[in-house]
């Protein structure tokens, strides 16, 4: 594809993220952007930007050696380090502006990884462990914008990866036939089909608190709660300059 991945590391969950990310952008061709975040007045504060490894090795070693695994699999080009000062959720959010893709860890379900959730410009994925066996690829759907979003992500993802690509379709009565579900319970029901999926796909209208309030932020729910990676792909993306 030759775009950007970004991948938040650092924070909880996030070495599986960079797991994630690394292998996905080696199989796509894109450009590999490691996003860390560091408070004020922390010794790589001093260093944003775009640091090389001899510097970063003095204060954090392990984000040291992450880059240059990453560059060992991808190259130097298609693999740098952003460092950025400020709070995780805002430095994650403007960085999904310039990226196709944007991979972060369970974060423990905090706030950190749902306001990102929320707020992305681009899809994102949560990524996790998942079953090491799983084969299949699953979109979400219901008819809706947001659930063609997801189908198209999700073929693009199965195509790539020369994976099945199945359906979960929610809102109707349980069953299944082919690689077709039928969940009644949205939620539970796709956090249930996603325990044997390499990815979960689901779109994201980005409704209003009131909406959420009365029938429940169901991609949220899903990307926390689900044992598998799953991709959150926004109805309202925004295209904007490269990373």
């Amino acid at each position: 594809m030759n775009g950007s991945i970004a991948v938040g590391i650092g924070g909880a969950g996030s070495w599986q993220a960079f797991a994630w990310a690394v292998d996905e952008a080696e199989r796509s061709g894109d450009r590999l952007v490691l996003l860390h975040v560091c408070v004020p007045g922390s010794p790589l504060a001093a260093r944003s930007g775009e640091p090389a490894p001899a510097e970063v090795e003095i204060f954090d070693p392990g984000l040291a050696r992450a880059l240059t695994s990453a560059r060992a699999r991808l190259g130097a080009r298609r693999a740098i380090l952003h460092i950025r000062v400020g709070t995780a959720s805002a430095a994650l959010i403007s960085a999904s502006a310039g990226v196709r893709l944007l991979v972060i860890g369970e974060g423990e379900g905090g706030h950190t990884v749902r306001r990102v959730l929320r707020h992305s410009c681009c899809p994102v994925v949560v990524a996790r462990a998942g079953d090491p066996s799983a084969d299949e690829v699953l979109a979400g759907i219901d008819g809706s914008d947001a659930g063609e979003m997801a189908l198209e992500f999700a073929y693009a993802y199965a195509d790539q990866h020369h994976l099945p690509l199945g359906t979960v379709h929610v809102g109707r009565p349980g069953g299944a036939s082919g690689h077709s579900r039928y969940v009644e319970s949205v939620s539970d029901g796709l956090i249930g089909a996603g325990r044997k999926a390499r990815l979960l796909v689901l779109g994201d209208k980005r409704r209003g608190v009131v909406g959420r309030l009365r029938t429940g932020d169901v991609p949220l729910t899903v990307a926390l709660d689900a044992s598998c990676p799953v991709a959150l792909v926004p109805v309202d993306q925004t295209e904007t300059t490269q990373l």
